[in-house]
């Protein structure tokens, strides 16, 4: 029996999908982040709580476990007056303070997602901390031990460094990432009003494959630069975003989407998405290395369940 302060969430998310790689089309029933997890806390007393969250990846469209078990998250975590401390397995906090605030039409989930974001570093055997609100300033910092001497250059700990700030309609955040010699800075900004909400992040990155998701010191520099804006009417809301790509020599791609989410309830909604990824100069932007200076485009039409 379960601790009655736990508790099941997830998301279930499944769409009929069209997808164009170079002359290459695909038709099926696609799976955009669905998920299940546990969520749970106790009080310590004196303004401390220990919690504990896991989060499983499944393919929605066959029912098979996607990765690890708990390969989303598994993480325990102290919060308290002087912030939080957390250790296990999440996503970077700079990811979430910069690619993920912009994605603003799906979440980043599915093949509509960002696909030039540089995510550096890796996700496991992570320990960070979470300051106060002080004023509407947040700072964060993660750090991703290695676990392994065996001289491997690349083989390094991964760092993770966030300050954001809030303040009426307008958020801002700058994050910087490090594993080795791979770097990342980014800097956000985002401002919403009704009905609008509008987006925007510059990233640079340096020495990351993106193919690979690892070091790799011939792969040079590039810069990213993404907008996004959403217009809501009524329970509906109209999005777009455009991203570019460019460095690695002469690689260079670029993304757009466009899109209309209804929303069924607070908790349910109907989705139509188009997206498109142009490579240029042997860039290969969510695609394989194989297919470089290869077009991806792609339709989705699906229905979002949170429970």
């Amino acid at each position: 029996m379960a601790d009655s302060s736990v508790s099941i969430y997830g998301r279930i998310d499944t769409s009929l999908q069209y997808a164009k790689v170079g002359t290459a089309r695909t038709y099926g029933i696609a799976n955009a982040g669905s998920h299940f997890g546990f969520i749970g806390t106790e009080s310590l007393g004196s303004g401390l709580t220990v919690g504990l969250q896991l989060e499983s990846a499944f393919d929605a469209d066959t029912g098979s476990n996607a990765g690890e078990f708990f390969g989303n998250r598994s993480e325990l975590f102290v919060q308290g007056p002087v912030g939080t401390v957390r250790m296990g397995r999440f996503l970077h906090p700079s990811y979430y303070a910069v690619a993920d605030r912009v994605s603003l039409h799906n979440e980043d989930f599915g093949i509509t997602a960002d696909m030039l974001y540089a995510y550096v570093g890796r996700d496991t055997n992570r320990i960070a901390y979470k300051s106060p609100v002080f004023n509407g300033l947040t700072l964060e910092g993660a750090v991703s031990l290695h676990e392994r001497q065996n001289g491997d250059a690349t083989d390094k700990n991964a760092y993770d460094l966030v300050a954001s700030y809030e303040h009426g309609g307008w958020s801002f955040a700058g994050t910087y990432g490090e594993q080795g010699q791979a770097q990342q800075y980014a800097l956000r900004a985002t401002w919403a009003t009704d009905p609008w909400t509008v987006s925007a992040y510059h990233q640079r990155s340096e020495n990351w494959d993106m193919q690979q998701h690892a070091v790799n010191l011939a792969d040079g520099q590039r810069n990213v630069t993404r907008a996004a804006m959403a217009y809501a009417i009524g329970a509906g809301e109209i999005h777009a975003n455009f991203g570019h790509a460019n460095g690695r020599g002469s690689q260079e791609a670029s993304q757009w989407t466009v899109g209309y989410n209804q929303r069924l309830s607070n908790r349910t909604k109907l989705y139509a998405f188009y997206t498109t990824v142009k490579n240029q100069g042997g860039a290969s932007y969510g695609l394989s290395d194989t297919l470089s200076d290869q077009d991806l485009k792609a339709i989705s039409i699906g229905i979002r369940h949170l429970f």
